[in-house]
């Protein structure tokens, strides 16, 4: 939150070193031929691991953002949201980039469990959405409620999500440390910048802050769009419905709908989860679930397949959750008060 003191040079330099660490291992590995060597073909270790890696999951990680939007805090949410488009942004363009194949095993792991992995393999995409989420959520809460508890539970569950990737066969080693290392990068740097931008937005005007989302989101889809045409479509032709991460419609248009609904609903609504009482969080936390679930897939089964129409999409979805859930959130909490 743009009110709360960045990271500390002492805490930097613990990252920084473990990154360090992180990524040197990953290169020794590498060099010493263990690249695809923490594949595991054993039914029990893919279950559980598959477990651990829907951690990664864009649908898990938007119900993550739902529950903080409406039981702890809008803004902490927001950015948590920001976080995770920046980041699979940034992923989705490496990918395109670099195309690289994922590994041979990522067939098996398809003919096995029918998940349709069809985007290129780095920088890994969960990995690197994990430590944009779960580590934001560490940063967030490294002081409470004990100091360092958080980030450690944090950091913990974006090491698993990265080497269950490469346990299930869907990505390399080369993979999960990239998408650590481009991660941490995105995440350092959206940790620091945003206090510093949020303050300067919000002195301006309310239309000319909706035009900027608006043209900053357009122009984000318009120009992944057109460098890759083809990114994130080979999800969406054999993957479950909510397979469809990654590409730049996905992002442009989430962005667009969570930005405008957020401006207009903090001007004309002002839902406050501080100000409410447990049962009426718990209450409103049902409701925003049932409504995000029904209009993800709902709209998802009405739109889908043009890049555009998936922006329009995610446009949609992105605005009940930031306006239309705490609209009906205030009509009921007032009746109930």
């Amino acid at each position: 939150m743009s009110e709360k003191k960045v990271i500390s040079k002492n805490g930097l330099i613990i990252i920084g070193v473990i990154s360090v660490l992180i990524t040197l291992i990953g290169i020794i590995l590498i060099a010493l031929g263990y690249n695809e060597a923490f594949y595991l073909n054993f039914t029990l270790f893919q279950a559980i691991f598959t477990v651990i890696t829907n951690l990664g999951d864009a649908i898990v990680l938007i119900l993550v953002i739902t529950i903080f939007y409406i039981v702890y805090d809008k803004k902490f949410a927001k950015n948590l949201a920001l976080s995770l488009m920046f980041s699979i942004y940034v992923n989705e363009f490496v990918k395109s980039l670099v195309k690289d194949p994922r590994p041979p095993a990522n067939i098996d792991y398809q003919k096995e469990y029918g998940v349709k992995e069809a985007s290129y393999g780095f920088p890994s995409g969960h990995t690197q959405s994990a430590v944009a989420v779960w580590g934001y959520i560490g940063y967030e809460f490294k002081d409470k409620p004990k100091r360092l508890v958080v980030p450690i539970l944090m950091s913990i569950i974006i090491f698993l999500i990265a080497i269950s990737r490469v346990i299930l066969g869907v990505h390399d080693l080369q993979d999960v440390v990239g998408g650590y290392v481009i991660g941490i990068i995105i995440l350092i740097l959206f940790i620091h910048l945003e206090p510093i931008v949020t303050p300067k937005f919000n002195e301006l005007n309310l239309i000319l802050r909706i035009l900027i989302v608006v043209i900053v989101s357009v122009s984000l889809f318009v120009l992944g769009t057109l460098l890759f045409p083809n990114a994130g479509l080979g999800l969406a032709k054999n993957a479950p419905l909510y397979s469809d991460e990654g590409s730049f419609s996905v992002v442009g248009g989430s962005l667009l709908g969570l930005g405008v609904g957020y401006l207009i609903e903090n001007k004309y609504v002002n839902y406050t989860p501080s100000e409410l009482k447990t049962s009426q969080k718990l209450i409103n936390l049902a409701i925003g679930i049932i409504l995000l679930m029904f209009s993800y897939y709902f709209i998802g089964l009405i739109i889908q397949g043009n890049v555009f129409f998936r922006f329009v999409r995610f446009a949609l979805v992105g605005f009940v959750l930031t306006f239309v859930a705490p609209f009906i959130f205030t009509k009921i909490n007032r009746k109930g008060s």
